[in-house]
């Protein structure tokens, strides 16, 4: 057989059916980047946000509009030092990739995208207020994703600083560092960038309204691929596999799309009527708590198996060989109680393929000098808060240090948490909020070690002392923690209390 013209309608085939149904099969080529000098009204719009922002070490005391060309423009910015800069906007999206740039107020000038010169601007204080409160967080699946367009809401346990916790930061698709994390109830972990939080804001992706369901809280487990036998009608037939998880299915069929990609073999051990391509059907929000039996070859798939994603936590991928010569329409998926059904379509006359259409510090205090007199009453307020919500919080860290009892040493440290946390969403810049949840996230470090030594000691007698107020601790303390052996522990504390 020649294997060259087959491999060539293959190819034609998966890019029609890349057309048709959005797959990626490839990496695009970069487009042209955006022009080097600004329109006439970007330019105006970008000197007043530069205004009063800092640029590296230095304040921008004003900025103004220069005309470079016809319908060409630069700021010119003037630094507190008398320095005479001009910028186009090049070295602009270069200096907010860097970070050399920090506007006034605490916020972040982004560029969305490499094509265009729009901007757009970050309120961070914003953000950090509504992470902090948050309880759902709706994640929309980025352009690059196989999830792309979809949305999905997951159950928030924790927001938290990529800096904080001592994590390689990463970026996002534009190049904008990671700098913010949000632990999921499902055990995933969300990394943001400034252009990421601004997109979150834009879209409304962070709410306290857990009843807006259906919410993410657990992943589903994959415990079994079914295959379902062929059945012909009139020279076509229908087949497929159905996808069993531990309990009924929250998502709708969209969430569950396939790819399909050449497949890579090394060497020469493919034989010639081999399968050359991999269909593979993602699974968001899954995990394979145990194998799963894979089906060797059912019709034109061979070698159906489940993995683990290893690029995205809580995804399982389940794949199949095929020759695509053979598949003449895209497969439909079905969400049914706790399965996920894939229906292929199998036409006896391979001739129809033919006839067929297949349907992402001093700084900041020259800095508050400078906007001393535009400070709104808001934020006055907000400064305050964070001033007094701070003090009392260290103020209770350090009073349970001294505590002769533990369960005033834990009260205290519990209501520590609270006030940091209320300081965090007053902070008015990245130090405070910094500062706030480092104290959080220290407190939080110290309460469940103390919790156990309390729960030990309370033990050693029958029945504990206080039964009813150290049950009440140790569940509260529970809630907070993450730490699987801490968890552990603590479980098993607080049924040892509450007794058989």
């Amino acid at each position: 057989m020649n294997r060259k013209p087959m491999l060539s309608r293959a190819a034609r085939w998966i890019a029609l059916l890349a057309g048709v149904t959005g797959l990626m099969l490839g990496v695009a080529g970069r487009a042209g980047a955006a022009q080097r000098f600004a329109d006439k009204d970007t330019a105006l719009e970008l000197a007043q946000a530069l205004d009063k922002g800092v640029f590296r070490d230095r304040l921008i005391s004003s900025t103004f509009i220069q005309s470079v060309g016809r319908d060409q423009f630069v700021v010119k910015v003037v630094l507190d030092n008398g320095a005479e800069l001009n910028w186009d906007m090049h070295q602009v999206r270069a200096w907010s990739h860097d970070e050399s740039l920090t506007l006034r107020k605490n916020r972040a000038l982004l560029f969305p995208k490499e094509q265009t010169n729009a901007f757009v601007v970050l309120d961070k204080n914003l953000f950090t207020q509504k992470a902090l409160r948050a309880k759902v967080y709706a994640k929309t699946y980025g352009e690059s994703d196989v999830l792309a367009g979809q949305t999905i809401k997951y159950a928030v346990h924790q927001f938290n600083l990529v800096d904080l916790l001592n994590l390689v930061p990463g970026g996002d698709e534009q190049g904008y560092r990671h700098h913010y994390l949000l632990d999921l109830e499902n055990g995933q972990r969300e990394l943001l960038s400034y252009l990421d939080a601004y997109q979150v804001l834009a879209r409304n992706g962070l709410g306290d309204d857990t009843a807006a369901g259906p919410v993410m809280r657990k992943p589903y487990q994959l415990t079994a691929i079914q295959p379902h036998e062929l059945r012909m009608a009139d020279g076509t037939g229908r087949f497929g596999m159905e996808l069993v998880f531990d309990r009924p299915i929250q998502l709708d069929a969209g969430a569950f799309p396939f790819q399909l990609y050449e497949r890579a073999v090394a060497g020469a051990g493919r034989g010639p009527r081999d399968p050359a391509f991999v269909i593979e059907f993602t699974a968001p929000n899954a995990i394979l708590a145990n194998e799963v039996t894979p089906i060797s070859q059912l019709e034109f798939l061979q070698t159906i198996y489940a993995v683990a994603d290893q690029r995205h936590a809580n995804r399982v991928l389940v794949r199949a060989n095929l020759d695509p010569e053979v598949m003449t329409a895209t497969p439909e998926v079905e969400v049914k109680g706790p399965s996920v059904l894939l229906t292929f379509t199998k036409v006896q006359d391979q001739s129809v393929f033919d006839r067929k259409a297949l349907l992402e510090a001093e700084l900041r205090r020259r800095q508050d000098k400078l906007l001393a007199g535009s400070l709104t009453p808001e934020e006055i307020a907000r400064r305050n808060s964070y001033r007094q919500t701070m003090e009392t919080g260290l103020g209770q860290v350090e009073r349970s240090r001294t505590r002769p009892t533990y369960q005033e040493r834990i009260d205290l440290l519990i209501a520590s948490l609270a006030n940091f946390n209320d300081a965090a969403v007053s902070a008015s810049n990245d130090r405070d909020l910094e500062e706030a949840l480092r104290q959080r996230n220290s407190a939080l470090v110290k309460l469940p070690d103390l919790v156990i030594d309390y729960a030990t000691e309370a033990l050693k007698t029958e029945p504990p002392a206080n039964q009813e107020a150290l049950r009440r601790t140790l569940e509260a303390t529970i809630n907070l923690v993450r730490e699987p052996n801490t968890l552990g522990q603590l479980n098993e504390l607080l049924q040892r209390v509450k007794g058989p």
